[in-house]
């Protein structure tokens, strides 16, 4: 059995997983909500919180999302697709249909469609000359269902019923209480009347073309159900033409369990790459940057100008600059401790590498004009959450009991993000229990970022290197939001902070003069 564009071995019992915990945390929800928008014919989540168990997954989806992109097979799938969907909605026409002529036809439609679908996609494949595993796969699957003698005699029947099903044609003829169906061609069908009374009414914009809406070809081309007086005249039609009816029952009864289920969710799996291919030239046109990246077994990690993906997107409309950073991991590093102003782009910096992680994973690219890393078994994430009024925990409480799970010595290998942690501690206290979570990551050979206040935990943990934020030269109260290798400059922000906003002594004071609310020094 192929097991699909997502994963090397297919397992039936894998069920689609709720959202992983750093999703949020790193923004990754607000990119899957666009993305699930482009796929709305499908629900895509479960693609994207299925993160690959192995280094040979990551590389086998790296593969098929790189011939996608480079063979331009986008349009192709998305036409193949096209016809899937088409089948599906047919399956549940004739679900639903109680005339049994309908629910021929409606089931007709649906293995035409879906058959039509199968073999233009094995077409396009053999043309695009398919070469990673899993397009090579895909096509070698697809091609022995084409080569089966049963999908060829169908896809010969499926030609000759829909030769039969184009020349039908039928007219009403109703004289007192009488109605006769008289399936003769006629000279001029009452429509051609209508539209030369009326030729304003009959035409588009584009071409003067008929508009589709005003076309029925035949009675089972609408999406509701028969009327009586349609199943009536079905039922007359039926009278005069019984070769198209038993051309149709037959169909039925020979090809009606022909459908391997495996292709829809082959093609279900295909919207992982499409919507993200989307997604990704849409931000392209827009001036991002995306790069495929290098992922190896325990292979160095050095990113160029990575940004923010989640905020980028949120930026595009407002044409707002995204400022992007490069960093390396050199030989025995194992965690960037980021320092500096508030408000200075340390979180952001964190995310973006999060983000960085998780695309590469996945095998996707990446938002950076460069990137190789490691292979990481997974994402850890810990951000600062208000204290919560539920639990009746304060907020050290909260970091501890969220933080617990996190460190379990199974959690080797993976990359952890850790964001102004044990914040409302002493300072002492704080600096101990950070030393204490850096060493027992570093331990299990994980790579990270801590973002801290806490500068000193640099010289105290071996194979921790010192980032700081930067703010503006000339202007402490501006922000540059570039990350550099530097150590902690030691410096307060705050009163610049306090300064911009206007929030110092003599700025309050001057502020509620102003108002007419300030009278005396010595009244407050």
């Amino acid at each position: 059995m192929y097991s699909g564009v997502l994963e090397r071995v297919y397992k039936k019992e894998q069920t689609e997983r709720e959202m992983p915990e750093f999703f949020p945390d790193l923004n990754l929800n607000q990119v899957l909500r666009e993305l699930q928008e482009k796929g709305k014919e499908y629900d895509i989540r479960g693609l994207y919180f299925r993160y690959p168990e192995d280094y040979e997954t990551v590389c086998y989806r790296r593969g098929v999302y790189r011939e996608i992109r480079q063979k331009r097979l986008e349009e192709s799938i998305g036409l193949f697709s096209h016809k899937m969907r088409e089948s599906r909605r047919y399956e549940k026409l004739y679900r639903r249909a109680e005339n049994g002529q309908q629910w021929r036809m409606y089931l007709f439609n649906r293995i035409s469609e879906y058959m039509t679908g199968v073999f233009f996609l094995k077409d396009e494949l053999t043309k695009a000359v398919a070469e990673s595993e899993g397009l090579s796969g895909l096509l070698a699957y697809v091609r022995e269902l084409c080569e089966r003698p049963l999908w060829k005699e169908c896809m010969e029947e499926i030609g000759r019923i829909c030769g039969m099903l184009s020349g039908l044609c039928f007219r009403l003829s109703i004289a007192g209480g009488n109605l006769k169906v008289i399936t003769e061609p006629v000279e001029q069908y009452y429509f051609d009347a209508i539209r030369k009374l009326f030729p304003d009414r009959f035409r588009s914009k584009e071409d003067g073309a008929v508009p589709p809406e005003y076309l029925l070809p035949s009675p089972f081309a609408s999406e509701e159900m028969l009327s009586y007086l349609e199943c009536e005249i079905v039922q007359m039609y039926q009278k005069s033409r019984p070769d198209f009816f038993d051309a149709l029952a037959a169909f039925s009864s020979r090809f009606g369990e022909i459908i391997e289920p495996e292709v829809y969710r082959i093609e279900e799996e295909l919207q992982f790459y499409l919507v993200f291919s989307e997604f990704q030239g849409e931000m392209e046109r827009r001036g991002c940057v995306f790069c495929e990246p290098r992922v190896e077994k325990g292979g160095s990690f050095s990113v160029e100008q990575v940004y923010d993906l989640a905020l980028a997107r949120k930026n595009r409309w407002m044409e707002k600059e995204v400022v992007s950073n490069s960093v390396r991991y050199n030989e025995g590093e194992r965690f960037f401790l980021v320092t500096g102003p508030n408000q200075g782009g340390k979180t952001t910096f964190a995310r973006s590498l999060g983000q960085l992680v998780y695309f590469a994973m996945m095998g996707l690219d990446v938002p950076a004009e460069a990137a190789a890393l490691p292979y990481f078994e997974g994402i850890l994430t810990h951000f600062s959450v208000e204290e919560s009024m539920e639990s009746g925990r304060g907020k050290l409480k909260e970091e501890l009991v969220r933080l617990q799970p996190m460190m379990q010595e199974e959690y080797g290998n993976r990359f952890v993000i850790l964001n102004e942690l044990f914040t409302t501690a002493a300072t002492y206290d704080a600096f101990i229990m950070g030393k204490r979570v850096l060493e027992h990551f570093s331990g299990l050979g994980c790579l990270g970022v801590y973002v801290t206040h806490i500068a000193e935990l640099v010289d105290a943990c071996p194979g921790t290197v010192s980032l700081t934020a930067l703010a503006d030269e000339h202007d402490h109260r501006k922000r540059t939001f570039r990350i550099v290798r530097r150590a902690a400059e030691g410096t307060g922000y705050a009163a610049d902070i306090v300064e911009k906003h206007r929030l110092g002594y003599e700025a309050l004071c001057a502020r509620l003069e102003e108002g007419g609310i300030y009278e005396s020094n010595a009244a407050l």
